[in-house]
């Protein structure tokens, strides 16, 4: 009998609001504050008819993480004070490394507000070591050719960033992402250091995870630290974010777009904003 990686926890991200947007939030939630270095989850998913815009986020700033979103499907405008401006796309990526500050703000591709249809995808707060929050903002659009595509029968497995076998994703960072998508009856295994907090999350189906625990749309599923295989078997057509990274085990402390170590540096990025050590977006 084979050993899999025990599941730690497993619940169903509740429904919040975000604007005029109603979208589902895996973490943080009491009992829940991060996993680290994960530690904002956001999932959301509507249709729109032709010219109908249902998200547009204003130019705002951010400190100390990597907010990454990541598309499955519809179009997202982005644009910066480091003079970028871009659009992604179905199974695309866009990641940002806030670093010591960067304010961009975020709509529907122009395309796709022309056209209408589904807009679905996660937006991922990953955080960054304290020797490195004050580090130059990058930003990364990462093109759906750009990701390692990694099929087998019934399984896309796109790996995003970080390592997994002998394949190396293609964002900067060492981090651990990937997007899976299963069709009904697939199955697929997965092996992660034991150090490495793994957490996975249910864009939609429904799955038997380890012979024994059902998942379903929604859910996030967070394993224990050990070296043992996760068995994925879909039970439905199912979609997923993958997560996993070493923890960085420092203080967290976080105000609105601000992750840092201590209040004293939530203070000095409110007022580096203020001052305009971010940059500008009008």
């Amino acid at each position: 009998m084979s050993t899999y990686r025990k599941i730690s926890s497993i619940h169903t991200a509740p429904e919040t609001r975000m604007g005029p947007s109603i979208i589902r939030q895996a973490f943080p939630l009491q009992g829940m504050q991060q996993v680290d270095p994960f530690i904002l989850l956001h999932h959301f998913d509507f249709t729109s008819k032709p010219h109908e815009n249902k998200f547009n986020v204003p130019p705002h700033p951010h400190r100390g993480f990597s907010p990454v979103t990541f598309m499955f499907e519809g179009e997202i405008e982005h644009e910066d004070s480091l003079g970028n401006k871009k659009v992604i796309g179905d199974n695309e990526v866009q990641w940002i490394n806030a670093a010591r500050g960067i304010i961009h703000g975020e709509k529907v591709g122009k395309e796709f507000s022309e056209r209408g249809g589904r807009f679905h995808g996660i937006q991922l707060w990953i955080n960054t070591p304290k020797a490195h929050k004050m580090d130059a903002p990058t930003y990364q659009p990462i093109t759906k050719e750009e990701i390692v595509l990694i099929e087998k029968e019934g399984v896309e497995f796109r790996l995003v960033s970080g390592k997994y076998g002998d394949k190396k994703g293609p964002a900067a960072s060492d981090v651990f992402t990937a997007m899976l998508r299963m069709k009904e009856g697939s199955d697929h295994t997965f092996n992660f250091p034991q150090t490495h907090n793994v957490v996975f999350y249910v864009l939609e189906g429904e799955l038997k995870i380890n012979d024994n625990v059902f998942a379903k749309q929604h859910d996030l599923i967070h394993f224990e630290n050990e070296e043992a295989d996760i068995l994925l078997k879909a039970n439905s057509k199912a979609t997923l974010l993958l997560m996993a990274g070493e923890p960085i085990n420092e203080p967290l402390v976080t105000h609105g777009p601000f992750v840092m170590n201590s209040e004293t540096e939530i203070m000095e990025a409110m007022r580096d904003y203020q001052e305009g050590k971010m940059g500008f977006l009008y």
